[in-house]
């Protein structure tokens, strides 16, 4: 039989590393990770989703609390509430008060601003010769007794025998008379619309309604006494529209914000801008402060464009912003937006708030919260990842 012969072994070779290439390390791939490390990892992990949870709630409760103490809220809060007041605590030490003149109330008849332009082109002014006297540097001498709204005949066609007894006793209390009202004066008090054709007067009487001997606070505290009697007294009257009653509450709810308007005076010249109005023939600028009572600005008025009136205009959109006012500022509400909207057109953007009653307020609230519930959101997503 044949045997085919064996095949040949394969040469051996010899297989070293290159001297040239360093040994590569060992692969740790795929090697667990010590207990230890593990621990570390999730440690690290839960500290960083509590600190992304925990401090945008630091600065939201920080952003909150530091808005609500500066509001008007939060002094509101903290504030000593006024002492109830009474019919027989309004009338003390008031027998001596005698009744004036009334004149219903007249339109407006007041005249333009004329401080510095600070934007838009305002129309040309025209001014009386007569100069504007100078915001007094001591208590002048004012007339006795002050002029007072209701200064005609206070006789009027009453619903109610209550809203007449109402309105007697108050134009007769010196908590209602010494706070000299300017937002009752503007419409109602014939004297003081009289007073207009003399500067040197009606400079003293602003004077008057801006230093009053009664501290600001408690006058508005009275005047929101009287209001709120008012709406008792003269229920009926309100729900049959008496006029007179109408605006007489308004004015009380306008108090403040009138007064604040009626007493800014101008810095360049040192006097009352409400004076430097009346000096004035162009009638557009003096609408503005009668705005409260919701006597509107005229759409065919050309303001001024003043530094004034621009004032004026910022301090009622505060007073809309207030918590504290707001609520029953009622005839500013009605006249605000239109009188911003024809300052803007005729004076340029940023000379006033241009915004309904309110509204700023309302979009900032909603923004400030939308963004706080955005973060929340994010965080718990964050906080719950694995």
């Amino acid at each position: 039989m044949f045997t085919p012969p064996q095949s040949p072994l394969p040469n051996k070779r010899a297989f070293s590393p290159r001297p040239d290439v360093a040994e590569e390390p060992e692969s740790t791939i795929g090697m667990p990770a010590s207990p230890s490390d593990i621990v570390k990892r999730q440690i690290g992990r839960r500290t960083t989703r509590w600190a992304m949870l925990l401090v945008p709630l630091v600065v939201i409760f920080i952003t909150v609390s530091t808005q609500y103490l500066t509001g008007p809220v939060a002094f509101d809060a903290f504030a000593k509430p006024p002492e109830p007041m009474s019919w027989e605590k309004l009338t003390m030490h008031g027998h001596g008060w005698t009744h004036h003149k009334r004149e219903p109330a007249p339109a407006p008849q007041l005249a333009s601003l004329t401080s510095t332009s600070t934007s838009g082109a305002p129309t040309p002014t025209t001014t009386n010769a007569t100069p504007v006297p100078t915001v007094p540097s001591s208590p002048p001498d004012l007339p006795t007794p002050f002029p007072q709204p209701f200064d005609a005949d206070i006789t009027q066609n009453f619903s109610s025998i209550s809203c007449f007894n109402f309105f007697s006793n108050m134009t007769n209390t010196p908590a209602f008379r010494t706070c000299r009202p300017l937002s009752l004066l503007l419409e109602s008090s014939n004297t003081f619309i009289e007073a207009q054709n003399n500067l040197t007067l009606l400079n003293s009487l602003m004077w008057g309604t801006c230093n009053t001997n009664t501290a600001k606070d408690q006058c508005v505290s009275n005047m929101n006494w009287f209001a709120d009697a008012l709406q008792s007294a003269c229920a009926q009257d309100i729900k049959d529209r008496n006029t007179m009653t109408l605006t007489t509450l308004t004015a009380l709810q306008a108090y403040s914000v009138t007064r604040d308007a009626g007493c800014i005076t101008d810095p360049t010249t040192n006097t009352y801008c409400y004076v430097n109005a009346v000096r004035n023939t162009n009638p557009s600028d003096s609408y503005f402060y009668q705005m409260p009572l919701g006597i509107g600005v005229p759409k065919t008025a050309t303001p001024l464009c003043s530094a004034c009136t621009r004032s004026v205009m910022g301090i009622y959109a505060a007073a809309l912003e207030d918590p504290a006012q707001a609520p029953t500022l009622t005839g500013l509400k009605k006249t605000y937006s239109p009188a911003a909207d024809l300052a803007v057109q005729q004076c340029g953007a940023g000379y006033a708030q241009v915004t309904t009653s309110g509204g700023v307020s309302m979009l900032r609230g909603l923004s400030g919260w939308t963004g706080a519930l955005a973060v929340l959101l994010c965080s718990a997503l964050l906080f719950a990842g694995p």
